[in-house]
Parts: structure tokens; C-alpha cells; sequence
């Protein structure tokens, strides 16, 4: 039987970054949402670069999965801001 073979490129080992409204979208929050949450060090941006004369947050796959661990602890256990930045300090600490 013959293999099937896909043309697509694989991403996979690359860095995919993500502008500030793309990474909102595709993680279900708003820029207030995530500006708070920069606003408290839940989150940040992977790279801020200079684009037509503007400052552009770069967000990768990472923050997005950070993201959606911030937005389960919120909206479905109701951890606070605090809680949540002990949490995501922990999950970091195993990490290492």
C-alpha cells in the first residue's frame, strides 16, 4: 500500500509569532484582558518590534498556551489575580 505523503511545510521546531489582535483572537480574550494581565506580569509579550513606525507585540504558541491556563483558572475555578500569578509561578518552577 502506497504512503500518502502531505506538501504541506511542517511548522513544527519553528517560532510562530502572533500581532497583539491575531493572539487575542485566537485565545478569546480582549486587549483589556491582556493588557491587565501584562499589567500584573501574568503575561508578556515574546518580542516587541518596530513596524511602519509603530511598537508591535509579538506573542508565540507559549503564550497562548499561558493564556488559556490563565483564562481556566479565572473563569472556571474563580482564582484571583494573585492566586493566579502563584499558580503560573509554580507550573514556571516545575518547568525548570
Amino acid at each position: 500500500m502506497a504512503r500518502r505523503t502531505s506538501s504541506k511545510t511542517s511548522t513544527r521546531g519553528k517560532v510562530v509569532l502572533m500581532s497583539r489582535s491575531v493572539f487575542c483572537s485566537i485565545g478569546g480574550i480582549s486587549e483589556r484582558e491582556l493588557a491587565s494581565w501584562e499589567g500584573e506580569d501574568l503575561i508578556a509579550p515574546v518580542r516587541v518590534e518596530h513596524v511602519r513606525g509603530r511598537i508591535e507585540s509579538l506573542y508565540d504558541q507559549d503564550s497562548l498556551r499561558r493564556v488559556r491556563v490563565i483564562r481556566t483558572l479565572a473563569e472556571e475555578l474563580d482564582v484571583n489575580i494573585p492566586g493566579i500569578g502563584v499558580i503560573l509561578h509554580l507550573l514556571d518552577q516545575m518547568e525548570r
